[in-house]
């Protein structure tokens, strides 16, 4: 373990180094110059620093504010070394970050007791870092394999509405996107933009819990098919309920209110404003820009600026205007979705033919 001696005095640094020779883990590092000796702990982080109070041109107070700056330096136990019994230069050096003081003239077996007491406590510190980072390690480890269970729980419920409904799975697909787009144009940090496109796929996964012939009908729905679709709403948030993983916890309230209306004429609960969850007001305009844009078995997919008018038009009604903004913001990144998604439409259709 590596002790720094500051002091200009080479009789008190021949004393202090043969003191620590008697320590068996101790190496002294020794410097009559307080500048060489903090150019050095730029570059290195000692175990201990003995500092004595009265240098030349630098004092010591000043020599261990500016220790106390230098990264890694912050927690080392430092001893200050003084004649000085003052309360005024004792307070000032705790403020400073003193941990202990020894008054000159030393006693040898003090000297060698309360450096041994502070090397002790240094090694407890470094013990504590390594297991906190092994646990960091441990945890980050955790997180990666939750994680990976949940990507997984996503991916298989996509497979699963791919099985019933390849449409609305490739509907839930493109949703992410522009889910993506939207959340970065608002500002959100890139974690939460990141979990909203990761939930957002799952928004209409109640639809699993509809019967076939609802889910598979070519043409329009009548008003008894209608309100059993809008069912999918409850039905998706009671599939994702319950969860302890921030990530399904989103995807439930994307699915519960994705088909509120800003105005509250939406359902199932008549939401409106900011009673209606972020995510779920982003996925709203992008739920429907895709549904929009994409072709149906009772009409042709709209063009992208029809649909674009459409989310202006509903601007502070339907949708919030906010998240009409942010994916006005970014029309190059909407067509770039946009045109990416019709180009693999288009290979689909060709290889089928």
């Amino acid at each position: 373990m590596r002790v720094l001696i500051i002091d200009d005095n080479p009789l008190n640094l021949e004393l202090l180094t043969h003191v620590l020779g008697t320590i068996a883990v101790a190496q002294p590092v020794p410097f009559s110059d307080p500048e060489a000796a903090l150019a050095w702990c730029a570059q290195e982080v000692p175990d201990l620093v003995l500092l004595d109070y009265q240098l030349p041109q630098l004092d010591g107070l000043e020599c261990l504010r500016r220790l106390r700056m230098l990264p890694g330096l912050q927690n080392v136990p430092v001893m200050m070394l003084t004649a000085d019994t003052t309360q005024a230069v004792r307070h000032e050096a705790l403020r400073l970050g003193a941990n202990d003081f020894l008054v000159r003239p030393f006693n040898h077996t003090e000297l060698h007791a309360r450096i041994g007491n502070l090397l002790v406590w240094r090694l407890g510190q470094n013990r504590l870092a390594e297991h906190t980072e092994q646990l960091g390690y441990a945890v980050q480890q955790a997180e990666a394999k939750a994680s990976a269970r949940t990507t997984e729980l996503v991916q298989r419920l996509l497979e699963a509405v791919q099985r019933r409904d390849p449409d609305t799975a490739a509907h839930m697909t493109r949703i992410a996107d522009y889910a993506l787009l939207i959340a970065r144009q608002l500002g959100l940090d890139e974690n939460q933009c990141q979990i909203i496109a990761d939930a957002a796929p799952l928004h209409d996964v109640g639809k699993l819990a509809l019967p076939d012939e609802l889910l598979c009908k070519r043409g329009v729905l009548d008003q008894t098919e209608l309100a059993l679709m809008r069912t999918h709403a409850e039905k998706g948030a009671a599939i994702l309920a319950d969860s302890d993983v921030p990530l399904l916890q989103m995807a439930a309230r994307m699915a519960h209110s994705h088909h509120e209306h800003f105005d509250g004429s939406g359902y199932p609960q008549g939401l409106a404003g900011s009673a209606i969850a972020l995510e779920a007001r982003i996925v709203a305009v992008a739920d429907v820009l895709d549904a929009l844009t994409s072709a149906k078995p009772y009409r042709p997919g709209w063009d992208l600026a029809a649909a674009v008018q459409y989310l202006r038009d509903g601007r502070g009604s339907q949708f919030d205007p906010d998240c009409v903004d942010a994916l006005l913001r970014d029309m190059v990144g909407v067509r770039i979705i946009h045109t990416h998604y019709e180009q693999q439409a288009l290979r689909a259709t060709r290889r089928a033919a």
